[in-house]
């Protein structure tokens, strides 16, 4: 019920005053704090992920950003009476592109790594299409929000039990962030 009425929020929150927004045309630099909402099989090891993040956008024309970002997830193991799962600590590294569909709203796409942080974990294939919206605040500085799946792929890790040898771990993931224009 919570994750159901965060979603909806979040979709209101991206709709609406589009006078407060403005396009990306000056370099900026982000700090934002991350929610993951694990989905598909990867749900049944966590149940929701914790992060940071600082993300560097880079304009390559009015429309168009180069985007870099890193940041840490911890993904909180599920505990019963049965299972002990170890939290899972990761280092997402990413580059794309993010283009600005209209004044304030763009759609983003990232590839790169998951890099482990945790004992026995891999390093997996990380990509992330989204989108998200920006509000303008004083001077170029902006609050950004955003709303992605977010897919790590690689080779199963060693302490997780699983029959397959592919390792998925895919997420919602939501981020609120602090835009400084440079």
């Amino acid at each position: 019920m919570l994750v159901t009425k965060i979603k909806y929020t979040l979709i209101m929150a991206l709709g609406l005053f589009p006078a407060l927004l403005m396009a990306q045309n000056t370099p900026s630099i982000g700090i934002g704090g991350e929610i993951g909402l694990p989905s598909g099989n990867f749900a049944g090891v966590s149940a929701v992920g914790l992060g940071a993040s600082l993300k560097a956008d880079l304009p390559v024309t009015n429309n168009l950003v180069l985007s870099l970002s890193a940041g840490y997830m911890i993904f909180f193991g599920r505990h019963n009476q049965l299972l002990q799962v170890q939290d899972l600590s990761y280092a997402p590294a990413k580059a794309g592109l993010k283009y600005w569909l209209s004044e304030g709203f763009y759609a983003e796409g990232q590839l790169g790594a998951a890099l482990p942080l945790s004992s026995g974990l891999k390093t997996l294939l990380a990509w992330s299409p989204g989108i998200g919206t920006q509000f303008k605040l004083s001077g170029e500085n902006k609050l950004d929000l955003g709303i992605r799946y977010e897919g790590w792929s690689g080779k199963r890790d060693s302490n997780l039990i699983s029959t397959s040898s592919v390792n998925t771990k895919g997420f919602a993931g939501l981020r609120f962030a602090y835009v400084f224009g440079l």
